[in-house]
């Protein structure tokens, strides 16, 4: 958990005396330079494994078809494979496409207090540029390490709540950043340079000025799709962020976090002082076992207590009471999706998906099923009900729900879940975190290879992204 600190006022302007970007660009800098701990090796590559059999899940989706198909363009404009094509190109199309396939399927990583995906932008950015410069395996691994420890701390100081609030999605606006640094530092690396605080911080002032990413998709019932490019976006901008920070002229602002149209200024709220988890961050993920937005996996788990494992007759079923934070209301209620994305992002659908056809049915939310007549009739039982409590105690560092069934009968069921299956005080295993890609065709023998391939030291950068790339042709 990192620890937060309340500077004063509504919205920081220059605050004088406060220099946080340069504070937390020497503690990524000592990060970046670091040699990885045993634990922390492991720790990334389960975080890879997951990447990897989530984006070839989102691979095969039309939106990120389409993706590739105009990338292709660009082919032969650099040495980076770009997933699931048989031709090269620059890092920052590579990182486009797999970003894209990553966020496609509501399955990638999450970091909950800046309530955004950091695996499907950092990742895309740093394995495309290593790729470019055949980097070998620990400086991509170190490059990784510390873009997430960026992305949760500079995302930390503006606040993802708030960020969401004021209609920006933090896994493209904080992800521009955790991906500019895993870049610079490959850079730093492929020249045998120390990563200085100069060269992080011009990294991130080009990232602010591309940050990006509005929370639109969330209000209407279909045209969200491009939330899923959103990934795509905040990891082809960590490239370009990282390749403009090495231009003499091209100069970018310092005081990227607290400045008077920094970070928390222009995309959070009350700007946050931010002190280091007693652990790196990659050890503070939670992975995703459902195909939905991370704040109902714990809806799920209590739907799972609360009808003795989904063994209910859903015919005895009156209503449903989900009780959570105002962000439900806002932005999850719609009861009649009209699109994936939509779907994943309904509370009502989510809770009949799960209802009728279980946890792990990923197809549910495909487009064959957004006119179930068993889901829809269970989506009308749904109801949600403000808990100041739950939001006080619990958010951002737990994503809390508590459902209430009320019976045909009279009786009534409650559960309330803190830490849902995946959280890293639930953690998936290994092995779990393999069983996502089953379903995939060929899906036990392509993960064993991902794995393989991840678990083996002398593959580099390169050959890392071949292996991704070649998987899902």
């Amino acid at each position: 958990m990192i620890q937060l600190s309340k500077l004063g006022g509504d919205y920081v302007r220059d605050a004088a005396g406060i220099d946080m970007t340069a504070e937390l660009a020497d503690y990524i800098a000592l990060v970046a330079n670091a040699q990885p701990r045993d634990a922390d090796v492991e720790a990334l590559r389960q975080l890879l494994l997951d990447n990897f059999i989530v984006s070839m899940w989102g691979a095969a989706r039309p939106w990120t078809r389409e993706i590739a198909r105009w990338a292709e363009r660009f082919s032969g404009t650099g040495a980076s494979p770009v997933l699931c094509e048989g031709w090269l190109a620059d890092p920052s199309i590579a990182a486009l496409v797999h970003g894209t396939a990553a966020h496609s399927m509501e399955l990638d990583d999450t970091h909950d207090e800046t309530l955004s995906h950091p695996g499907s932008v950092i990742i895309p950015a740093a394995l495309a540029q290593a790729a470019a410069t055949d980097a070998p395996q620990v400086d991509l691994f170190r490059a990784v390490i510390a873009g997430y420890e960026a992305m949760a701390l500079l995302g930390s100081s503006a606040g993802g709540m708030e960020t969401v609030h004021r209609g920006f999605h933090p896994t493209s606006v904080f992800g521009s950043f955790g991906a500019a640094t895993a870049c610079i530092c490959l850079h730093a690396y492929q020249r045998a340079h120390a990563v200085t605080r100069e060269m992080l911080t011009a990294a991130w002032g080009h990232a602010l000025s591309q940050a990006c990413g509005a929370m639109q998709f969330s209000a209407e019932s279909n045209g969200g799709e491009v939330k899923r490019v959103h990934a795509g976006f905040g990891a082809r901008n960590g490239v370009l962020a990282a390749e403009f920070a090495l231009m003499s002229s091209v100069t970018s602002p310092h005081r990227v976090v607290e400045g008077m149209y920094g970070l928390a200024a222009l995309f959070g709220g009350q700007l946050r002082h931010v002190t280091p988890a007693a652990q790196l961050q990659i050890h503070n993920i939670s992975f995703k076992p459902y195909a939905c937005c991370r704040l109902f996996h714990s809806s799920i788990d209590a739907l799972r207590e609360v009808t003795s494992g989904f063994s209910v007759p859903l015919s005895t079923i009156e209503s449903i009471t989900i009780s959570g934070p105002q962000l439900i209301a806002d932005q999850h209620m719609l009861r009649n999706p009209q699109s994936s994305m939509a779907a994943q992002y309904s509370c009502p659908y989510i809770v009949g998906a799960t209802l009728v056809y279980g946890p792990y049915r990923y197809d549910a939310y495909g487009d064959d099923y957004l006119n179930d007549s068993a889901i829809l009739e269970v989506a009308q039982k749904v109801h949600f009900v403000l808990s100041e409590a739950i939001t006080r105690e619990y958010y951002p560092n737990h994503f809390a729900t508590g459902v209430r069934i009320r019976f045909t009968d009279g009786n009534e069921q409650y559960s309330l879940v803190v830490d849902s299956v995946g959280t890293p005080r639930k953690p998936l295993t290994k092995v779990q975190i393999a069983e996502k890609g089953h379903g995939l065709h060929n899906g036990e023998k392509l993960v064993a290879h991902l794995g393989a391939a991840l678990w083996d030291d002398s593959q580099g950068g390169r050959a890392l992204a071949e292996v991704l790339a070649r998987s899902c042709r």
